[in-house]
């Protein structure tokens, strides 16, 4: 046998899971023990390219391997001083662990009143133990601080909290709870949830169809029962459900996308067609239980003609960009001049790449409050519980009776994919991060059956439509559902017994001490409870009451009711009229009309996102008896008006004293002139004294003693908060 033919292992049949390269095939072949001496393969005889030969030294692989770098004293403390009990346990994430805590808390405070050691509980467990613990952890309504706890209301709850208990007592004594005490523990389960009233439904998974998110999303858009902070947060809305619906990945993953993770690409189209704008985001955070996941990268190609732009991730993502600037070309300032680039001749795209400073940025960032109003935030996340609360309400006043959360989308993602012949089981297990098919079935796949299975078994047409739409969230919306409680509804609260008792008690207490405030906190919050409890059940029963109403008048031939008045709000400002508007656009046929319908749709959401929306209600401006400075004509142009308010918050004298807010104008000056915020920025104070206390209250609060500013009528840099209040006196008359 020649040397070549002497072949010791296949690669092809290894046991490892990657390629060795060239250096780790001569680590094999020195450490194989089935070739003797006579026969032992040396570096000359490797069948290797003639430059690598040329670069391997057989003393600098004798000082690699040898196991040298430290001295034999170093491994022999090494083995001594070694820690173990860094490997014993699982290694979770940091939100695993604060549950782990929280239990093995509430497990010393169970303890305590036993007066018995914890350590040593967990080394005696018994039934008797385990049950008069959980009994005792149902029957807790305060915490710790006092505060009312939420109570466990679910039997699933129980049964998770026994899952991480089970995981507290094997961190603590390093072993597994006994598998007969573990199976003993179910009876015990169901005996406490039926003592404590648990309900046994699990939470519905419905799915929301692609229909049901075009009209979450025209809701997100319109509505003005709904204001955000910052007109960004609205935007950032509506991202969120569009790079969600199609990855199917878990919420807080879309959540924690950075900059560095979306991917700009313009694509050369195999078919021949217009280049495509693909959009690629990597989801690098994910579940972690069990190991750090793979991360995973989904490509967005652009639908050039799509009937809708409500349903374009393009749109308000690239209006995310554009608003920051983010692109690293530093003409690539707006989407117009996406019009104009070409790829290179030969190349089947180009990259349109980010800034490097942006990397470590969220996408999601939370709007802080500034000098002057909101801001979106330098790298705060937007949490998962605050993204949820936006898409409920958004839910609710679309008219849905179930609960909106962001995994109906995840829901519909995995049954799509179930049921699609272009995802395989492996590939989808993959997008949903699931070692198996098991959680699909017992989680994701929906409990309502939408297939019209019998129509299969009869071998007639299937109306799989009509059955998936009633199967998804949007199969009870009604407009005519409450939103909201009405003011006799919410004024009734106060005649509750528990409300009454706690008013009593509140004026048993001295104005401004601390129990006057604590009691007047339990009070408020009581309110609100039995406020969410009162619109719950109302909404609750309002299906099959209004079925009756609506079943009795037809049959009696009066037809339908007219519906409500509902509770008035603000009309749409001028941005958002644009901005719904641009996205609602129809499609058109010519591919440079859909360029500029995309691009006005891209420019609308960037003017959108500096807006700030203010509060939901209207807030109701106090009548001043004096009459406030009026301009030469009885309905002067904005533009006069802010004139005319800034010349009026300089002073020529010491004691001169203005009644507007310098700050309040300098925000109105860079704001549009069909911006209906001017009016209430310029406005005059009906003394002096209330601009010190607005000045106070809604601009100095919010400066910390380090921080700069910036005066915009003026144009000026103020160091400090103190420089800024002797600003505000010698220019711009302000006491504070």
């Amino acid at each position: 046998m020649s040397r070549h033919q002497r072949c010791l292992t296949d690669p092809a049949d290894s046991d490892a899971s990657f390629s060795p390269d060239d250096d780790d095939e001569l680590f094999e072949l020195d450490n194989f023990e089935g070739v003797s001496d006579s026969d032992a393969t040396t570096v000359e005889d490797l069948d290797v390219d003639d430059d690598l030969d040329a670069e391997i030294d057989v003393e600098d692989q004798m000082q690699l391997f040898g196991g040298n770098v430290h001295p034999p004293e170093y491994y022999q403390r090494a083995v001594e001083e070694f820690n173990e009990s860094a490997f014993d346990c699982e290694d979770y994430s940091s939100g695993t662990n604060l549950l782990l805590d929280t239990v093995e808390e509430q497990w010393r405070s169970y303890c305590n009143v036993l007066q018995r050691e914890p350590q040593q509980c967990f080394g005696s467990l018994s039934i008797r133990l385990l049950y008069n613990f959980f009994d005792w952890k149902l029957n807790q309504k305060v915490n710790k601080d006092g505060r009312k706890l939420r109570g466990t209301k679910k039997k699933s709850s129980l049964g998770t909290y026994w899952k991480i208990f089970r995981l507290v007592v094997e961190r603590a004594v390093s072993d597994k709870i006994d598998p007969k005490l573990n199976r003993s523990m179910h009876k015990v389960l169901r005996a406490l949830a039926k003592k404590h009233g648990l309900s046994d439904q699990r939470r519905a998974n419905r799915c929301m169809t692609v229909d049901n998110l075009k009209q979450q999303i025209e809701t997100t858009l319109s509505t003005t029962k709904k204001s955000f902070k910052l007109g960004e947060l609205r935007i950032l809305a509506v991202l969120f459900l569009l790079l969600l619906a199609p990855a199917g990945a878990r919420p807080t993953s879309i959540l924690r996308l950075r900059f560095a993770d979306i991917l700009v690409v313009l694509s050369r189209d195999p078919e021949g067609g217009p280049h495509n704008l693909l959009i690629k985001f990597t989801l690098a955070f994910t579940k972690t239980y069990l190991g750090e996941k793979d991360a995973k990268t989904y490509p967005l190609p652009e639908t050039l003609f799509d009937e809708s732009l409500l349903l374009s991730p393009h749109v308000f993502l690239l209006g995310i960009l554009f608003r920051h600037r983010a692109f690293r070309a530093p003409s690539l300032t707006s989407p117009h001049h996406l019009d104009n680039l070409d790829i290179h001749p030969g190349e089947l795209e180009m990259l349109l790449p980010l800034r490097e400073d942006l990397n470590g940025i969220y996408v999601f960032r939370r709007a802080v409050q500034t000098l002057t109003g909101y801001d979106i935030s330098d790298n705060q996340a937007i949490s998962y519980a605050m993204m949820a609360a936006w898409i409920r309400r958004i839910g609710e006043i679309l008219g849905l009776e179930i609960p909106t959360i962001p995994y109906n989308l995840r829901y519909n993602a995995a049954n799509e994919w179930t049921s699609s012949p272009d995802v395989s089981e492996a590939l989808r297990n993959l997008a949903m991060d699931h070692a198996n098919s098991v959680p699909l079935q017992r989680h994701y796949l929906g409990r309502e059956l939408d297939k019209d299975l019998f129509s299969i078994l009869k071998g007639t047409k299937s109306q799989h439509a009509l059955v998936k739409q009633s199967c998804s969230v949007g199969h009870s919306i009604s407009k005519r559902r409450p939103i909201d409680l009405t003011p006799e509804q919410a004024a009734s609260v106060n005649s509750h017994p528990l409300i009454r008792r706690l008013t009593r008690g509140l004026q048993a207490f001295r104005r401004g001490s601390q129990q006057y405030k604590e009691a007047r906190r339990l009070l408020r919050n009581e309110k609100q409870r039995l406020k969410r409890e009162l619109k719950q059940k109302i909404r609750d029963d309002w299906t099959a009451e209004q079925a009756v109403d609506d079943i009795e008048r037809q049959l009696k031939g009066l037809g339908f009711a007219k519906p409500t008045a509902h509770t008035s709000c603000r009309p749409q400002r001028p941005a958002q009229k644009r901005l719904v508007e641009a996205l609602a656009a129809p499609a058109v046929t010519d591919l440079d009309g859909q360029y500029r319908r995309r691009n006005h749709a891209v420019d609308a959401v960037v003017a959108y996102c500096v807006v700030e929306e203010g509060c939901t209600v209207p807030r109701r401006l106090a009548t001043s008896t004096v009459p406030a400075r009026r301009c030469p004509s009885p309905d002067p142009p904005a533009d006069n008006l802010v004139r005319a308010a800034t010349m009026s918050v300089f002073v020529r004298s010491v004691k001169e004293r203005p009644r507007r807010c310098f700050l309040c104008v300098g925000k109105a000056i860079f704001l549009s002139l069909d911006d209906p915020h001017i009016e209430d920025l310029v406005r005059e104070f009906y003394t002096s004294g209330d601009l010190s206390k607005h000045f106070r209250r809604k601009h100095l609060s919010k400066l910390q003693a380090g921080d700069s500013s910036h005066c915009r009528v003026c144009d000026m840099t103020l160091q400090h908060k103190m420089h800024l209040q002797n600003h505000a006196l010698k220019i711009h008359g302000t006491v504070s």
